[in-house]
């Protein structure tokens, strides 16, 4: 599965995390957060993704530097963790200006 977030369309937090729910398939229980994107990302749901935001400028205005900071910390730390995984297992995180 391949996830492109485009930073021009991301207006907060709370959008960029429909996207995100959107593209994942998560249901009506997720509660629209980093721990839980988190969460489901390092229990392998789901696998294999790669998720690449492009016009990051965007997105860290939108989100401010504190925030996309741990969200971007977060996400590589989930990927750093599927390293040793075989391709079709793995998550895959990009940051494209």
């Amino acid at each position: 599965m391949n996830v492109v977030i485009d930073g021009r369309f991301v207006l907060n937090e709370a959008d960029l995390q429909r996207r995100l729910a959107g593209a994942f398939g998560y249901g009506p229980y997720y509660r629209l957060d980093l721990d839980d994107l988190c969460a489901h990302l390092a229990a392998g749901d789901p696998r294999p993704v790669q998720l690449v935001w492009i016009h990051c400028e965007a997105i860290k205005m939108a989100l401010g530097m504190a925030l996309y900071d741990r969200y971007v910390g977060a996400l590589n730390r989930i990927e750093a963790a599927d390293e040793g995984l075989d391709w079709n297992e793995r998550f895959i995180f990009r940051v494209l200006e």
